[in-house]
């Protein structure tokens, strides 16, 4: 018998992470790249979310019953597949494969909830918090390297390169997961009895602090998606944030165009022959980015734009401050000030972050706005689900996390259509209205909640006696 191991389980997610953080920012361009609209766009982002909502609370309790092992296996094999058909449909241009991709992405996304509930069950009660901070870290990890990765292998090898390499590295951890991962149920542990989904919900959040909790994480997840979704559109169409390199052209030389002007060019690239004194000398794009003024009447000075560039690498220094407070600091936190306060106050900060980033108007300042946001982010994510566990019995993990990620996936749902929906009225709309959202949270947090009085409870026990509440 393979023993469980929190380091595989970690290293699961964030390979898992790595592979979504690399397709999620270029899938918005590759659907425009294939003639989708707008509204088609966000259909087919949101259809992974919507597919989770829906079998995100079945894989849980399919976990309890067999096993967190089969599942990530499955959930891990579903995932390698759907990034090599993403890769297809680029590959072939079929906007119907590149739906079916995510579509497919979505029902077999249960690694999160089944991985949150193989921390909860290799964890005491009172090392929850801290435990689940590697959810969070993972989180932060896939989020530094995907983008990354996404950026250099779509240089490097065109549009569909992103979703070979996600799928390769699925394949990667397939085999690890397979090899060393160990199973972390309890055979004794015996499963919740099998209840029709609005019951499944109801037993779950009738229960007051469960669903507080529940509600806080809806909260916080949609403010989270809503930056998620918004925030390249927000950064790349500020005129004051623009990037841009000169294109080097002999002085005098009269230039003719061979690429479109405003198209997305890769660094080497031929973009036209500049003739001087009867001789041609080819121009070279000096990296890569979206091509400006080649054709401008104005006089403009051409110039590669690579703002997009910026932003992704912004998303991962978003990623690193967050995996650096989840991973390093968050235990620390948790002794010291408590699951509730860390829930509250991280709330509030995050409204505050969320306010501050539209104003912005040098890269420099957006960076610390962008820290700031991390930083709250990391706070309150990991006592959030170590409450919500410790609310929970042993024999219940499994499908009282599912319905957590079911309804942070409802959040997913709604976040992009609501930001991409206001921000033709007024860009910074959403912000302000999520900055708002976020401080309710954190003031119905600081209000509800209980600070647990004892987290010691007995393996395999019914309930978790954390709260005078816990029992619902």
């Amino acid at each position: 018998m393979k023993k469980p191991s929190l380091l595989v389980i970690f290293l699961t997610v964030v390979i898992d992470l790595i592979g979504f953080g690399i397709v999620l920012p270029v899938l918005p361009q590759i659907g425009l790249d294939l003639d989708a609209s707008g509204w088609q766009i966000g259909m087919i982002v949101a259809s992974f979310s919507l597919m989770q909502f829906l079998f995100a609370p079945a894989w849980g309790r399919l976990s309890d019953r067999i096993g967190r092992r089969p599942v990530l296996l499955v959930s891990t094999a579903g995932a390698m597949v759907s990034y090599a058909l993403f890769a297809l449909a680029i590959t072939w241009h079929s906007l119907p494969m590149l739906l079916v991709s995510r579509v497919f992405a979505g029902i077999c996304g249960a690694n999160l909830s089944v991985a949150s509930a193989y921390i909860a069950d290799v964890s005491k009660p009172e090392e929850r918090s801290k435990r689940m901070g590697l959810i969070g870290m993972a989180f932060g990890v896939g989020f530094i390297l995907g983008p990354l990765l996404g950026a250099v292998t779509a240089d490097w090898w065109g549009a569909a390169a992103p979703g070979w390499v996600a799928s390769a590295i699925c394949a990667t951890n397939l085999v690890l997961a397979y090899f060393i991962l160990g199973e972390s149920h309890r055979p004794d542990s015996v499963a919740t009895e099998d209840r029709p989904r609005v019951e499944q919900w109801f037993q779950v959040v009738r229960r007051p602090q469960l669903g507080v909790l529940i509600g806080l994480f809806f909260m916080a997840t949609f403010c989270f998606t809503c930056f998620e979704s918004g925030f390249v559109v927000l950064f790349v169409n500020n005129d004051k944030m623009q990037q841009r390199e000169a294109i080097a052209i002999p002085t005098g030389a009269q230039v003719v165009w061979i690429v479109a002007d405003k198209s997305e060019v890769k660094k080497g690239d031929v973009l036209g022959r500049a003739q001087l004194s009867g001789k041609e000398t080819l121009v070279h794009a000096s990296r890569s980015g979206r091509a400006e003024g080649l054709k401008s009447p104005d006089g403009a000075v051409p110039s590669i734009n690579y703002t997009k560039t910026v932003a992704y690498y912004l998303m991962a220094f978003c990623g690193l401050v967050g995996a650096a407070v989840q991973g390093g600091l968050i235990g620390r936190l948790v002794k010291t000030c408590g699951e509730k306060k860390l829930i509250g106050y991280g709330l509030l900060l995050l409204g505050v972050s969320l306010f501050l980033l539209p104003q912005f108007e040098q890269v420099s300042w957006l960076m610390a706005g962008l820290a700031l946001f991390a930083l709250a982010s990391g706070v309150y994510r990991a006592p959030t689900f170590g409450l919500i566990s410790l609310n929970a019995s042993s024999r219940e993990q499994g499908e009282v996390l599912g319905v957590t990620q079911s309804v942070g996936s409802f959040a997913r749902i709604l976040g992009p259509i609501f930001v991409l929906g206001l921000y033709d009225i007024e860009a910074r709309l959403p912000y302000f209205i999520c900055a708002g959202t976020a401080v309710v949270a954190g003031m119905i947090a600081l209000a509800k909640l209980q600070q647990p009085q004892t987290q010691k409870a007995a393996a395999g026990t019914d309930a978790v006696p954390v709260t005078s509440e816990a029992a619902g």
